[in-house]
């Protein structure tokens, strides 16, 4: 991780060091067993973004970053908004999922409000996700997220493309292929069927 601190500029090199802080001691399960959430899934979204798809704009490289601080940790949205500004600070808000909020709602909330970064972020954050769902043992759960991934994540997404900026759109297209090949995977790999 140094490697990649040294890599980034100061603001990317503040949202690494804020998330690996709230984070710490977060385990998320993976092929190794349980493993660190930031180092696994957190640097997960962020590498998706900027190896795989070719990002380099801070901005959405540190709302990856960033996207679970709220949901999953004592960080505040004031606190994001205070270093890096209102519109990241709005991108996190839409990605932070309410207590007791259902996913759908969730979904329709975040595809009808937020912009190309938060859509990005999602879409690699639900890729990841699926890269990691085969090490979790409850196959309904994951079932569950198969299914969730098709109808709230992918059915949105060619209306939310005619509404926001068109910029990365093919690389949005990209993700959401990745998606798909990735759900094939998970359901051959546990013998899973899309339903």
């Amino acid at each position: 991780m140094a490697d990649m601190m040294k890599q980034n500029s100061d603001r990317i090199r503040q949202a690494m060091e804020m998330a690996e802080r709230y984070h710490d001691g977060q385990m998320r399960r993976g092929s190794h067993g349980d493993v660190p959430y930031y180092d696994e899934h957190i640097l997960g979204v962020y590498r998706i973004l900027h190896d795989e798809c070719g990002i380099e704009e801070e901005d959405v490289l540190i709302i990856a970053l960033l996207h679970d601080t709220v949901e999953d940790t004592s960080c505040t949205l004031e606190e994001i908004g205070e270093i890096f500004g209102t519109e990241i600070m709005e991108q996190v808000n839409l990605l932070t999922r309410r207590d007791g909020e259902p996913f759908s709602v969730y979904s329709r909330r975040l595809f009808s409000q937020c912009s190309y970064k938060g859509v990005l972020v999602k879409l690699a954050d639900r890729l990841h996700n699926l890269r990691t769902i085969v090490y979790m043992p409850d196959k309904r759960w994951i079932q569950k997220k198969v299914n969730q991934s098709y109808t709230d994540i992918l059915n949105p997404l060619p209306d939310t493309l005619k509404r926001i900026d068109g910029r990365y759109n093919d690389v949005i297209n990209i993700l959401a292929d990745k998606i798909e090949d990735q759900i094939l995977e998970v359901q051959r790999t546990l013998n899973l069927s899309h339903s």
